[in-house]
């Protein structure tokens, strides 16, 4: 049997973790990648809705009643689709870019390690990645954490991107691996953690003050 085919987590290791990485696995750790931008679009399409609140009802009216296919797919002087094909656009691409970059992703993961099976050893110092052959990820090149449904990630430099299945410890807990992780980021991780969500905050104070006046 090869040896590569099993490997058995070091005992010394604080935590181990265990998955077959898949196309569907790459996809949904995509949502993670995003949240700031669907942050800012929904800033945006919050402040666009609060100034057109008080024409909301008299467009719904006009919409419905208007005999003009073109009225209705009119976008300009505040009649037909305004603010719902937003929407639907922002869930369109939370739903479907993800899938499409799946692929990709699933690529790249292979590059960095080659082999779907997929095991992790944290380490005091790095995290081992053991597929095809086995490599180390230093905590100090750690840039920030993201988490989805079924994945906790870690995002180092390089654009090296780790998964950590929720379901596949046999040592150790998300709880405390989460917390292990939060006790070894350097200070510049942490900055990068908050520096990332300022056009976010900046967008929402802008839109406060747009709003205020």
């Amino acid at each position: 049997m090869d040896k590569n085919s099993s490997i058995t987590p070091n005992k010394y290791s604080f935590f181990t973790n265990e998955y077959l990485l898949t196309e569907k696995m790459c996809a949904e750790a995509e949502i993670s990648r995003i949240d700031v931008g669907l942050v800012i679009a929904w800033i945006l399409l919050t402040l666009m809705f609060f100034m057109m609140m008080p024409s909301v009802p008299s467009m719904i009216y006009d919409y419905f009643s208007t005999p003009s296919l073109g009225t209705i797919f009119s976008l300009s002087g505040g009649v037909g689709i305004t603010i719902l094909p937003s929407f639907a656009v922002i869930l369109l691409i939370a739903k479907t870019f993800p899938q499409k970059v799946g692929a990709k992703r699933f690529q790249e993961q292979l590059q960095l390690v080659p082999g779907e099976k997929r095991n992790l050893s944290f380490y005091d110092e790095y995290v081992e990645v053991a597929g095809k052959f086995r490599k180390k990820l230093p905590y100090t090149e750690l840039k920030r954490t993201g988490e989805t449904r079924n994945l906790y990630i870690l995002y180092f430099k390089e654009k090296r991107i780790l998964f950590v299945a929720k379901a596949g410890f046999h040592k150790g807990t998300l709880t405390e691996l989460k917390s292990f992780v939060k006790k070894h980021r350097t200070i510049s991780s942490k900055l990068y953690g908050i520096l990332r969500w300022l056009p976010a905050v900046f967008f929402l104070l802008l839109c406060c003050y747009a709003i205020w006046e």
